[in-house]
């Protein structure tokens, strides 16, 4: 018996779920149960329904920004009631990766429908278009519990096209694809999209001719009466965010809206670049590969309109049209709303789940029309020769731009710990140290809702930071522990003074948990008597000498460092000391080195 088939599939498939692994792992390595900004509201939703359950369904449909997120609000509720109503961040995030791992599905089997079913190429697409979904360029979402409610319109979306493309019912078929549209509007704000671009795909699926979409009348009604009903209770006391600048400041600038459609349409790809942009220009480059993103998608639609009577080429185009379209028109529309906050914010991370879906439908777009273009005879030897070098360069690029891209989004991925864990410091210690620049940047923008927020999640016990509520050190000392390398957690290597200011730094570190510590604790002691908490490290630098010393390159930024005032410290002559913090145990743990100084 011939087992090489076999072996192919297995390798085939072990290859295709790479991304998805790999992602995976830096979800498990990074991810902080540390809410962030929006993350919040879940905090106040989860305090009303447990123990009390008092909830009603204006509640359930509460306005967020510009998004009603009813459906992620289920899901919130239901991950925190299987978690014994305590609220882990992480599960979300895995929600997250679980319903990219959806859309990635439901893209093969459009890859096997509308492409080809031969194994190598099915593969070697599905490897291509799993870059992208589950590329690291989204780093923002990964890693934020609430950014879930992104990856939800385009599995809705996705499920669509497969629900559209299978042999069940047509009446079915609606009713699906009803459900999914509403689920898609009420998880976010651009959801509402799916109701423009699914319903052309599905008025055409009986023989995929475009007359279709004129002779299907009977789907117009429930379609309409779904999508009205949806926007008449979406909107009903919809409320404009103060903080967004609205769409006429977008209609009112058309060169810049372009640029900054253009600019959101090339991110995911060049983001890697930006490193080797020595003059600042990085929104040039996006702008040149949106450019060239947005014509092969308009030469596809040229391709399709050519053909416009041939069902075979619709049937297999509409998918990734309709794919193509969620970023196009999600892109026009947060061009025209955003632009007014700077066209810098087009390169925003929380956006590339909606950009990378336009180079992965034109994967597909390419892969059908090369196809096609072959089988009708386009391409003659020479013509076939050109087409592959042009596609050849393509996949160059598009893997070259994917590792530079990679690099620089791991990094990120990297350094978002660092200051999650930072941010779960500050917050421990709130009711000890109020670190005003830490909270209202890294957990919640308002000081003083900061501090209500904190008191509802530590009485309710719904998160698992360990609160703090002693400013002497000793009573949360912990254990030091010898270390193989026989280094300790790190030094307290200066205290200098400039003017009415003292600059203290040095390193830290957790050798039990190989990482850099979670934040660095300063205190003071006078006369022999307690060690008192009165600042947070706010700063990490590089430290190579220490990876040189420890051999071990996970302590790089193992460096700290932290200006502050005179005015912080009593008078007199003090002993200032430094402790690794660990948010884990609550404990923090006493560096090497201590300087002596006199605050006069």
């Amino acid at each position: 018996m011939n087992k090489r088939p076999e072996i192919w599939l297995f390798t085939g498939f072990i290859l295709t779920i790479i991304p998805a692994f790999l992602m995976g792992i830096l979800i498990y390595q990074n991810a902080v149960n540390m809410p962030f900004w929006d993350d919040w509201e879940i905090s106040l939703f989860l305090n009303r329904i447990y123990p009390k359950y008092e909830l009603t369904l204006q509640n359930w449909l509460a306005q967020a920004n510009e998004t009603r997120y009813l459906f992620p609000r289920f899901i919130f509720v239901g991950l925190a009631y299987l978690n014994k109503w305590n609220w882990d961040i992480r599960y979300q995030m895995w929600v997250s990766l679980a319903l990219a791992c959806l859309v990635s599905i439901n893209v093969f089997r459009l890859i096997k429908w509308t492409i080809s079913e031969k194994l190598f190429k099915v593969i070697f697409i599905a490897i291509l278009c799993n870059i992208l979904i589950f590329s690291p360029v989204q780093y923002e979402n990964w890693l934020w519990g609430i950014q879930l409610i992104v990856f939800m319109p385009i599995a809705c979306v996705t499920t669509c096209l497969v629900i559209i493309y299978s042999g069940i019912s047509r009446t079915t078929k609606l009713i699906l694809c009803l459900i999914l549209c509403t689920i898609s509007t009420f998880s976010y704000a651009n959801g509402m999209l799916s109701w423009v671009i699914v319903f052309p795909a599905l008025a055409i699926s009986k023989t995929w001719r475009w007359q279709d979409i004129f002779h299907q009348k009977w789907l117009y009604i429930p379609w309409i009466a779904g999508f009205t009903a949806n926007m008449a209770v979406y909107f009903y006391n919809y409320q404009k965010p103060s903080q967004t600048p609205g769409l006429l400041a977008g209609l009112l600038n058309p060169i810049e809206s372009l640029r900054y459609f253009l600019s959101f349409l090339g991110a995911p790809l060049a983001l890697g670049i930006h490193k080797f942009d020595l003059q600042g220009e990085y929104i040039r480059n996006n702008i040149t590969i949106g450019t060239v993103l947005i014509i092969l998608f308009g030469t596809a639609w040229l391709y399709l309109l050519k053909h416009i009577q041939e069902s075979n080429l619709i049937y297999r185009m509409t998918g990734w049209l309709v794919i193509g379209c969620y970023t196009v028109i999600s892109g026009i529309i947060t061009a025209l709303g955003r632009v007014g906050l700077g066209i810098e914010t087009s390169v925003a991370p929380r956006y590339m789940t909606f950009s990378v879906y336009l180079p992965l439908a034109l994967i597909g777009l390419i892969a059908v029309i090369y196809d096609d273009a072959k089988n009708r005879g386009y391409l003659d030897k020479n013509k076939q020769l050109i087409s592959q070098i042009i596609i050849g360069v393509l996949l160059v690029s598009f893997f070259g731009l994917n590792i530079l891209m990679n690099e620089f989004a791991i990094g990120q991925i990297r350094w978002a710990k660092l200051e999650r864990l930072h941010a779960k410091t500050c917050l421990a210690f709130v009711n000890v140290v109020v670190e005003e620049k830490c909270l209202t940047e890294k957990v919640y923008p308002r000081l003083e809702a900061v501090k209500k927020l904190a008191k509802i999640v530590d009485e309710k016990d719904l998160i698992d930071t360990k609160f703090i509520y002693s400013s002497k050190a000793q009573d949360i000392q912990g254990k030091s522990t010898a270390n193989v390398d026989g280094l300790s957690y790190g030094w307290l290597d200066k205290v200098s003074q400039v003017k009415d200011l003292y600059v203290a730094g040095g390193w830290a570190r957790l050798p039990k948990r190989k990482q850099p510590a979670d934040a660095v604790l300063l205190t003071y002691e006078k006369a022999k008597g307690y060690d008192i908490i009165f600042a947070i490290s706010d700063t990490r630098i590089q430290r190579p000498d220490v990876v040189s010393a420890t051999k071990n390159q996970v302590y790089l930024m193992t460096g700290w460092q932290r200006t502050f005032s005179v005015s912080k410290l009593p008078k007199g002559v003090l002993k200032i000391k430094a402790w690794a913090f660990d948010t884990e145990t609550g404990k923090a743990f006493q560096l090497d080195g201590s300087q002596q100084i006199n605050n006069l």
